[in-house]
């Protein structure tokens, strides 16, 4: 029989591992070693010659390895026998054996290789075993601690917030008001068989104050508070989240009556049918188990569910239903008198200047909301801080306010006058354009100092909130906002125009989409609301209206300045002057041109 055996080559050296188990080493090591024993030469026989020298007696020692058999006769003669792998078997080396030779294997010598392989298999495989383990363990530690540790942020009643600590969303007050009515007098409801609502939705822009109206509804009704966010019950594993929702409201009816806030909620309660993956598996099953929960709630239990969002057209249509989120509550920016308000909640115990117009800042922050406000104030304070003043100045709530909407002024950036002269220029065009155009809102301050991502600004405030917009008032804001680039090319020339219209490109063309696909202002395309994708085709139609709208708002502008060539000059040589104008020094430029 032919036993197999197999080579492995390390440098110049070849290995033969054996199925029996043996080692056999480079047969020149071998010679090597014979011929270090015995001075005598050696001889090379072929197969037959050795086989009878076997037979007859005369070979006394052979040492075998993979190529060669070196076998010394009785009188000390080196015989050489060169052979294939083939001619090595297992039974060889024992019939050698049984005529009387003395068999030797060359030295077993552990290689290179097998050190390596062997230090892999003992030692670095199992540390690899043992640190993935770890770290799969420590994932799923993380997945469900929250299942485990009974660790949520609970405010237990006696909450001292109240509604009179939250300014500027009276409506809402007044909505959530019959809330906490039911939390303090349950039984007034029972015994005129009223269900009070199960959920309430928070719906609003970032910063309006939702988290704080319900922290404030669970101290106006003395309720415990339990805040968390949808975020909170997202996990990889199926069937973590729902334990999660499970303990929340356990804990929840220990602790009745009880006000449950989960803010965020669009990341737990999302529409579904998904991929079909693990992810979307464990989304819905965490939404089935806070709809079940929410079902199962008695009059008597004393829980209410408070969820905020501002995406609430990606929630689950089964959540939105009566019974469970039955009271939306929109709770928006405030008002002109509401962020007055909220200006006063933040800047009670702050030193402010005799002549600090709270409802001055107020006309001047539209759009801002709580945040935003609270955010303002503090601005203001710093600004004060930083050069030392006792008090808080109008000016450092004008410079707060700037930077907030702007970012900070680049006095370090280098302009020449050339390019001074162009931004002049621009700016001017929007301003003499807002003080000649009666549905514009007036001009509040116009600089060429760089801002933010900004080289120039023409602020303009509005005089009151507005509700509605007219279309008059749109196509005077187009008008302003093709004034920068009509002043170029009126004064420097078609030639000479530049990119600093871009960003006034941008929002004449989004007012002049909206005009034309959803609000129903052309002619040609009627009231027909066309939705706008980014990246989708283009309805030419459409286009061709935006285009018409923008071109006559550039030919009014154009039209305009052309005839306020003086007040154009004027006011942008007073503004390489003096850099910044306010809105008065504006208008007295632009009126005596």
């Amino acid at each position: 029989m032919i036993a197999l055996a197999i080579m492995i080559q390390i440098g110049g050296a070849a290995v033969v591992y054996s199925i029996g188990g043996n080692v056999i080493e480079s047969p020149k090591i071998v010679a090597e070693a014979i011929m270090g024993a015995s001075d005598k030469g050696s001889r090379t026989i072929d197969y037959t010659e050795f086989l009878r020298l076997v037979k007859e007696g005369s070979i006394k020692e052979a040492r075998i390895s993979s190529e060669t058999v070196e076998a010394i006769d009785t009188e000390g003669n080196v015989l050489v026998l060169n052979h294939d792998r083939w001619l090595y078997h297992a039974t060889f080396p024992k019939e050698l054996a049984e005529a009387g030779v003395e068999v030797k294997f060359p030295e077993v010598k552990e290689s290179l290789f097998a050190t390596v392989v062997g230090a892999v298999v003992t030692v670095v495989l199992p540390l690899m075993m043992l640190m993935m383990f770890a770290a799969v363990g420590f994932f799923i530690w993380l997945q469900t601690r929250h299942i485990f540790s009974g660790k949520w942020p609970v405010t237990d009643r006696g909450n001292t917030m109240s509604f009179a600590d939250v300014a500027g969303q009276e409506e809402t007050k007044f909505e959530l008001a019959e809330i906490e009515a039911f939390l303090r007098n349950p039984g007034a409801y029972e015994r005129v068989g009223a269900r009070p609502p199960r959920g309430v939705l928070l719906v609003g822009p970032p910063g309006t104050g939702k988290t704080l109206l319900a922290r404030a509804l669970a101290g106006e009704a003395g309720a415990s508070f339990i805040a968390v966010s949808g975020s909170d019950f997202s996990a990889m594993f199926v069937g973590v989240g729902r334990n999660k929702v499970e303990k929340l409201f356990r804990e929840a009816r220990k602790r009745a009556p009880c006000i449950v806030f989960i803010d965020e909620i669009d990341s737990l309660a999302r529409q579904r049918g998904g991929s079909g993956s693990d992810v979307s598996r464990e989304q819905d099953t965490t939404l089935n188990q806070l709809l079940i929960e929410m079902d199962g709630f008695r009059t008597k239990d004393g829980i209410i569910v408070v969820a905020a969002t501002n995406r609430i057209d990606v929630l689950d249509p089964a959540i939105l239903r009566p019974g469970r989120f039955d009271r939306h509550i929109h709770v928006g920016l405030p008002t002109l008198s509401g962020r007055k308000d909220i200006l006063a909640v933040h800047v009670k115990n702050r030193p402010l200047a005799a002549d600090v117009d709270l409802e001055k800042i107020a006309r001047g922050t539209p759009g801002f909301s709580g945040a935003d406000l609270a955010n303002l104030v503090n601005e203001a304070a710093i600004l004060a801080a930083r050069v030392g003043a006792a008090e808080i100045t109008p000016e450092d709530f004008e410079e707060a306010r700037d930077k907030v909407i702007m970012g900070l002024q680049r006095r370090s950036m280098s302009l020449d006058e050339e390019e001074r002269r162009l931004i002049a220029v621009h700016e001017a065009g929007h301003a003499v354009l807002a003080c000649k155009l009666s549905d514009s809102d007036p001009v509040h301050q116009a600089t060429i100092i760089p801002r933010g991502r900004s080289l120039g600004l023409v602020m303009r405030l509005p005089l009151r909130d507005r509700v509605t917009v007219r279309r008059a008032k749109l196509e005077a804001d187009l008008t302003v906002l093709m004034g920068g680039r009509a002043a170029e090319e009126i004064v420097l020339g078609p030639e000479n125009i530049t990119n600093g219209a871009s960003a006034d490109i941008q929002e004449a063309t989004r007012i002049a989409r909206s005009m034309v696909s959803e609000w129903g202002m052309s002619s040609r395309i009627g009231m027909v609301r066309i939705p706008h994708r980014e990246g989708a085709p283009s309805d030419n139609v459409v286009e061709e209206e935006v285009r018409s709208i923008i071109d006559d708002a550039y030919g009014r502008a154009r039209n305009i300045l052309t005839e306020s060539r003086a007040a154009l000059d004027a006011l942008t040589d007073s503004l390489l002057e003096h850099e910044t104008l306010d809105g008065d020094s504006v208008r007295r430029i632009v009126s005596q041109a």
